[in-house]
């Protein structure tokens, strides 16, 4: 059970930072029949103009491909390496198989979890930076209309790394745990 000064603390971190009630929502239709309409709608292209088109698409293709950032799984790779941790010990510590690891280490377009990549944030002791480019890596992020977010942004900002501590602070609030932890009770 958490003590009694973290769950105070984290209550006031909740009160200052978490607001559920999110933006206001839009009517996007009308600006999907505003938006814009390509002029060559319609029009076909034909010979030299169609090889041309074709071939700036692909120069443009491979320059963005060339530009692309390490993936999740190589961004992960890179960050248990760079902190000297065992894979063993990291995998253990998220609470997943070593099968499971197999498929996040050698697969690039591997697409784990918003809370597997969480509980790899804790694991290897990320900070609120490092967490969110993890994060975004996977196609993720922190949101301060989410609840659970809030609390593992505040266990992130007070540098408390203990995975079964942020899961019984987010079991405890009503959300969905980092790990396939269990209450002991």
């Amino acid at each position: 059970m958490l003590d009694q000064e973290l769950q105070e603390d984290l209550r006031q971190y909740l009160l200052l930072h978490y607001r559920p009630e999110g933006a206001e929502a839009r009517n996007f239709t009308e600006e999907q029949e505003k938006g814009p309409r390509l002029a060559t709608q319609g029009t076909p292209l034909i010979g030299a103009a169609a090889a041309a088109l074709s071939i700036d698409f692909i120069k443009g293709l491979e320059y963005l491909s060339e530009k692309l950032e390490m993936s999740f799984s190589e961004k992960l790779m890179w960050w248990i390496k760079k902190r000297k941790r065992e894979p063993v010990d990291v995998y253990s510590a998220v609470g997943i198989t070593k099968g499971h690891f197999a498929k996040i280490r050698n697969n690039i377009k591997y697409h784990p979890t918003k809370e597997t990549v969480l509980a790899f944030v804790f694991a290897l002791h990320l900070d609120i930076e490092e967490a969110a480019d993890l994060l975004r890596r996977a196609g993720y992020a922190l949101s301060p209309s989410s609840l659970g977010d809030m609390i593992v942004m505040y266990f992130l900002e007070h540098d408390r790394y203990k995975i079964d501590e942020v899961n019984e602070a987010l079991y405890s609030n009503g959300c969905k745990p980092l790990t396939n932890w269990r209450e002991s009770s």
